[in-house]
C-alpha cells in the first residue's frame, strides 16, 4: 500500500504580525454575485471565497527574494484535515480537531465534508466541474467513517475507482470548502434542496474572515473570525472591499484609500505608479487572455475565416501597448507549464498577408461582426481596440461590444445553453486554469455540451474524436495514452480555431502601498489576505 502522511504544524505558518489599525482596502472591479462554493458566478465570487471559506487542504506557499509567496503547482499543506493517507484510488482524511463554525459554534465534523461534496455533484455549476475533475461524480464516493474521518473514493467517471492524477491538489480549490451542514439544511426547501439561494448571499464557514457589512454595489467589509482554530490572528483584521467602478483608481492608490490592486488598471497606470515608488508587481500565472469563435453563425462558419483571424491577431503589440510589456504569447492551449503541451498555436504568427490570402480563398474578403468583451478590466478594451485595429487592415470590421461583466456572464451562458442566441460573433475573455493538466479545459470547453461538460464550450466545438479521447483518458492513469490523447486534441483544436484560442498569457500583475508586503502569486490569481502584512 502506498502511504503518504502529512502532519499539520509543520505547514500552518501563517505571519504572526501584530494586527495593524487601518483596515486593508482592495480594489475590486465589480460586486459578487454568488457566495455558494459550489456555485461561483465570476473571479470576485473566487477571490472572496478564497478568504471566508477554508478546505481540507491548502496551497503550498514558497517565498521569494522580493517578499512574495509563490505557491506550488502541485504540493499541499493541512488545513482543516490535520493528515490523511493515499491508498491507489483512496484517500482518507482526518479531521482536525476543535474547530467550531463561525457564527453558529457547531463543531465541524465529517458530516459537514460529506454533504459539501455531495453539494458540488447534486447542483449544476462550476463545482460540479470542478468536482468531476478531481474524480467525484457521485456523493457514494464520499464516506463519514467516524465524526473525524473522511474516506473518498475517486474514480474515472464510468464508476471505476482510479488513482486520478490530480485528485489530492484539486482539493485546495475554492469549490471544495467545509460548509456548516448543519446551518444551511436549516434554509433548504422543496424549491431548493440545497439552500443554494441561502448560500448564494450567507456564508457557513470556520473562517479566517467573516462577512461584517455588505452595501451592495459599493464595498464588502470583511473581519477576522475572532480566536480563529489556528491560534494566529491574521495581520489585517479588516479588509475592506472596495467595488471602484468608474472611480480614479490611480488617484485613490497614491492617495492611500487604496492598499491592494489586482484589476482596474492599464499597463501605462501600472507603470505610471511604479515611477510614483509604488511597488507593482508581475507573476507569471497561468491567467490566459482568449478568443472564441461562434463557430454555428457566419461568418465563422468557415475554418479558413477562423484561421484568418488568428493570422491577424498582433501579439507583440497587445503585450507592448496594452499591458506595458508585463506579458507574453501563448502557443499551448493548456496552461504553458502543461505537461502535455505541444504549442500548436505557435503556427499562427501574426501574417496579415496570410490572414487576407486565406479570407480571399474562403470568398470572405470582407464582412463584420461582434467582439464581445468585460469592461471589468481597462486593458481589456484596449486589447480589443488593438485587435479591432489590426483586422481593419486586412479588411474585416469588428463592432466592439464592451459589456458589464455580470451581463456578458448572462449572455455568455444564455448562448452556450441555447436560451438566447443574441451573443455570437466573437468574444474575448481572460481566464485561468488551475491545473497544469489538460482535462479541466478540456471539459469546460473542448468537449460537445451535455450534463458531462462543455458548459463553457461557447463556440459550439464539437468533435467526436475529441470526445471519446477526452472521457476516456481524462482520469486515466495511462500516462503515454493521455499524451496522445491530449496532443491530438491541441491539434484539432488548433485546426479547428474556433475555442479556447489562446493569445497572450496576461499572468497577474499586482501594485501594493509601499507598507504592504507578502504579496502571493498563485495558479488561481487571488488575493489571500492572512498573507498579507504590514512592514
Amino acid at each position: 500500500m502506498l502511504r503518504r502522511m502529512f502532519l499539520a504544524l509543520a505547514a500552518l505558518a501563517l505571519p504572526a504580525v501584530a494586527a495593524d489599525a487601518k483596515p486593508l482596502v482592495h480594489a475590486i472591479p465589480a460586486d459578487v454575485a454568488s457566495l455558494d462554493p459550489a456555485d461561483i458566478r465570476g473571479q470576485q465570487d473566487q477571490e472572496i471565497l478564497v478568504n471566508v471559506y477554508e478546505r481540507l487542504v491548502r496551497m503550498k506557499f514558497n517565498p521569494k527574494p522580493d517578499g512574495t509567496l509563490m505557491a506550488d503547482p502541485v504540493e499541499v499543506v493541512p488545513e482543516l484535515a490535520e493528515s490523511w493517507t493515499v491508498d491507489g484510488p483512496v484517500i482518507t482524511f482526518k479531521l482536525r480537531p476543535g474547530v467550531k463554525f463561525f457564527q453558529t459554534g457547531n463543531p465541524m465534523t465529517s458530516e459537514d465534508v460529506r454533504y459539501a461534496f455531495e453539494r458540488l455533484v447534486r447542483i449544476t455549476g462550476n463545482g460540479r466541474n470542478q468536482a468531476g475533475i478531481a474524480g467525484i461524480f457521485k456523493a457514494e464516493q464520499i464516506e463519514a467513517v467516524d465524526p473525524m474521518t473522511v474516506k473518498i473514493t475517486f474514480t474515472d467517471g464510468s464508476g471505476t475507482p482510479t488513482a486520478i492524477p490530480v485528485a489530492l491538489t484539486s482539493m485546495k480549490f475554492q469549490q471544495f470548502a467545509v460548509i456548516d451542514s448543519v446551518e444551511v439544511k436549516k434554509h433548504a426547501t422543496t424549491e431548493d434542496p440545497w439552500a443554494n439561494e441561502w448560500l448564494k448571499k450567507n456564508l457557513a464557514t470556520t473562517g479566517p474572515y467573516y462577512i461584517a457589512n455588505r452595501q451592495l454595489g459599493q464595498q464588502i467589509e470583511l473581519k477576522a473570525v475572532p480566536n480563529h482554530w489556528s491560534g494566529k490572528q491574521p495581520p489585517f483584521e479588516d479588509v475592506v472591499l472596495r467595488i471602484i467602478g468608474n472611480a480614479d483608481l490611480v488617484s485613490l492608490i497614491k492617495g492611500g484609500v487604496v492598499d491592494y490592486a489586482a484589476e482596474g488598471l492599464t499597463g501605462r497606470q501600472y507603470d505610471a505608479l511604479q515611477a510614483a515608488g509604488f511597488p507593482v508587481l508581475h507573476g507569471e500565472t497561468p491567467s490566459i487572455m482568449r478568443l472564441h469563435m461562434a463557430m454555428d453563425k457566419e461568418p465563422f462558419t468557415d475554418a479558413r475565416v477562423r484561421q484568418a483571424m488568428l493570422y491577424a491577431i498582433p501579439h507583440d503589440r497587445i503585450v507592448k501597448t496594452a499591458l506595458a510589456g508585463r506579458g507574453k504569447r501563448q502557443t499551448c492551449l493548456w496552461n504553458a507549464e502543461d505537461w502535455t503541451c505541444n504549442n500548436g498555436y505557435e503556427k499562427y504568427k501574426y501574417d496579415p498577408a496570410k490572414a487576407k490570402a486565406l479570407l480571399k480563398e474562403a470568398g470572405k474578403e470582407k464582412f463584420s461582426f461582434d467582439l464581445w468583451y468585460s469592461t471589468a478590466l481597462p486593458y481589456n478594451s484596449d486589447i480589443a481596440i488593438i485587435i479591432a485595429d489590426s483586422l481593419k487592415g486586412i479588411g474585416v470590421t469588428a463592432n466592439l461590444k464592451p459589456t458589464p461583466a455580470l451581463q456578458l456572464l448572462d449572455a455568455y451562458r444564455a448562448r452556450i445553453n441555447g436560451v438566447d442566441q443574441t451573443m455570437s460573433g466573437m468574444y474575448l475573455n481572460e481566464f485561468v486554469i488551475w491545473l497544469n493538466d489538460p482535462s479541466t479545459l478540456a471539459n469546460l470547453a473542448m468537449v460537445t455540451k451535455s450534463p458531462q461538460g462543455g458548459i463553457s464550450n461557447w463556440a459550439r466545438f464539437s468533435d467526436p474524436a475529441v470526445d471519446e479521447a477526452h472521457y476516456k483518458y481524462r482520469n486515466s492513469s495511462d500516462r503515454e495514452g493521455r499524451l496522445a490523447a491530449y496532443r491530438m486534441i491541441q491539434d484539432k483544436a488548433a485546426d479547428s480555431a474556433s475555442t479556447i484560442n489562446p493569445i497572450i498569457l496576461v499572468g497577474r500583475t499586482i501594485v501594493v502601498s509601499p507598507k504592504i508586503t507578502g504579496v502571493t502569486f498563485s495558479q488561481d490569481p487571488y488575493a489571500r489576505y492572512v498573507y498579507l502584512h504590514p512592514k
